[in-house]
This record gives structure tokens, C-alpha cells and sequence, in this order.
């Protein structure tokens, strides 16, 4: 596919920040997942949205094989290579794959980015009956443990380099009860990750506050310069510091 996809994580050199800054989270969540939807066998798993290939590689710990689908090259070009993994450029809303493929999905923080309709049609085309689907999140919450002028620096960073637009629908897309699907369940749970602050300016650097700055032409180095500038005070000579995510599970099922 060659057309570009209006996304910040397209641009270049996006992909090796993001394999390199962002937290391995996803097993945890899917040893969540299978709690929610029974342990039972999948033989082909398909991951959406997958980036860097993070959440590919932790669907793999449950399926025989997985295939993970993004529309970003530069994601894919630095995609983690793992036993039972493989990658194909793609979009979510047009996938180049037969009727009924795979006994499960997941999408970790990318069904935001995707026309709604297109992709629940989509994914029930590609999803055998009773096949289930996961929408998982890690949302960065603003919050560091026992550092209470995280706040005021979140709103800084924030009114300094604003969020991208995203899909133009209204509310949560997790909530959208699609045809030919019933709900399973959801979670919401704390995830706390401690940082170092090299680590926390490289985790910065990959969300798409600053990955939009980036690609509007702001250098990188400037940008985590300015980082390390602004969060030297919350670090005060510690280690690290604990941020807490949430992380957030929907669970579905193919059911007609």
C-alpha cells in the first residue's frame, strides 16, 4: 500500500524511538486478556495496529502463529522478529487477508486512529465465528508517584506541544457495540513503571505530542533537550521515579 496515512507515527525515524522508548507492557496485559476470554487454543492470531511488533510478539505467547498489521513502514522497518511472528503492511479497514483467518485479535492503542465502521466490518470479515477481540490501551495518566508537580509539568509539556488530531468521531471507541459482535468483558487496572530520566525523556519522545512536533519540522534533539531541561526538578537526584499508566481491556467475541 502506498498511501500515506495522515499518522505521526509514519514519519521517519519514528520507529527505532518508539521500539527503544516505549514500555514492553504487553504480556501483562495479555495474561489479562486470556483471564477475560478463557485459555483456550488459538492457532492464528492477528494484532492490528502493531508498531514495532511489541504487541505481536506478546500475542505469540498465546497463538500458534500471529500476524501483526500496521500502515506505517517506518514502524514495520524496525519491527521486533520473534518465532511465530510476521508482518504485513496493511490498514485496518481493508485487510488483505480471506474470510474467517484468524481465532483472535487485539489492537493495543491504535483503534482511536481507525474509522469505526470500517474497521469492526473488517475485523468481522477476517475473524472466524467465535473468535475473540481485544482492545487494550496503556494510557499515560499524568502521574508521578510522590512527585505532585508532575501535574503542573504535564500541563506545560502539554500547552507547549499540543495532541495531533485523531479520528473526528466523538467518545470512546471501545464502547461502540459493532454487528456480529457481543461484549465479553473489560478491565481497568494501575500499571506503575519506574523510569530513569534518560528513559522517561525517551519514552516522551514516542508519544504523539512530541512525535507531531517532530514531523512539523521541531528537531529532536531539541526537543529532548528541552525534556531533560524541564524534568531535571522532578527527578531531584533520584534514580528513578514511578509513573503510573492505566491500563484499560475490552474484550469481545464474533458471534454471527
Amino acid at each position: 500500500m502506498s498511501e500515506r496515512v495522515a499518522n505521526p507515527f509514519a514519519a521517519p525515524g519514528v520507529g527505532s524511538l518508539y521500539d527503544r522508548g516505549r514500555p514492553f507492557h504487553h504480556p501483562r496485559a495479555i495474561e489479562r486478556i486470556q483471564a477475560i476470554v478463557g485459555a483456550v487454543a488459538v492457532d492464528r492470531g492477528l494484532d492490528l495496529a502493531c508498531g514495532t511488533g511489541m504487541s505481536t510478539v506478546a500475542l505469540s505467547n498465546v497463538a500458534a502463529s500471529a500476524v501483526g498489521v500496521d500502515a506505517s513502514p517506518e514502524m514495520l522497518r524496525v519491527a521486533r522478529r520473534a518465532p511465530r511472528c510476521a508482518y504485513l503492511l496493511g490498514h485496518a479497514a481493508r485487510l488483505p487477508f480471506p474470510d474467517a483467518s484468524f481465532d483472535a485479535a487485539t489492537c493495543c492503542s491504535g483503534v482511536h486512529w481507525f474509522d469505526q465502521e470500517r474497521f469492526y466490518a473488517e475485523l468481522h470479515r477476517v475473524l472466524r465465528p467465535g473468535a475473540w477481540v481485544a482492545l487494550y490501551d496503556h494510557y499515560f495518566l499524568g502521574e508521578m508517584v510522590d512527585v505532585p508537580e508532575f501535574a503542573a509539568w504535564t500541563k506545560l509539556a502539554l500547552d507547549r506541544y499540543p495532541l495531533p488530531p485523531r479520528n473526528p468521531q466523538v467518545g470512546d471507541p471501545r464502547s461502540i457495540e459493532p454487528p456480529g459482535f457481543e461484549p465479553v468483558d473489560d478491565e481497568f487496572f494501575a500499571d506503575d513503571i519506574a523510569f530513569t530520566q534518560g528513559e522517561f525523556c525517551d519514552y516522551q519522545l514516542t508519544i504523539s505530542t512530541f512525535v507531531s512536533a517532530a514531523e512539523r519540522g521541531t528537531p529532536r534533539a531539541e526537543l529532548r533537550a528541552w525534556l531533560l531541561e524541564s524534568t531535571e526538578p522532578l527527578f531531584a537526584g533520584a534514580d528513578t521515579r514511578v509513573v503510573r499508566f492505566l491500563g484499560s481491556i475490552t474484550c469481545s467475541r464474533r458471534v454471527s
